[in-house]
């Protein structure tokens, strides 16, 4: 029982950082050509588009999860390109900070 016990703790506290590091990827993979690598939108791509610094929205991760999935000017919407559970959590790595 303590082993079991022990076994569903330790998942717990490795979870949210595969989780994280998973959003991490598909930031990167999906994200960074137009919001630059780390995020603050001063690639040259990021500049052209007028898009604003990630690593300092205010924006809760519910509001994030609709302009991922939906799309807002000239952001491509991700909703059927991206799984649910990507967007979900690409919306909780923003809204970190990119943490």
């Amino acid at each position: 029982m303590k082993k079991l016990l022990a076994a569903a703790l330790l998942s717990l506290l490795v979870a949210p950082s595969a989780h994280a590091a998973g959003a991490a990827d598909t930031f990167q993979a999906k994200c960074a050509a137009c919001h630059g690598k780390d995020g603050k939108g001063q690639s040259d791509m990021a500049k052209k588009l007028g898009v604003k610094d990630l690593t300092v929205t205010k924006l809760p991760a519910a509001e994030i999860e609709k302009v991922i999935a939906n799309g807002k000017g000239k952001m491509t919407p991700w909703k059927g390109k991206l799984s649910d559970a990507e967007i979900s959590g690409l919306a909780k790595y923003v809204a970190g900070g990119l943490k």
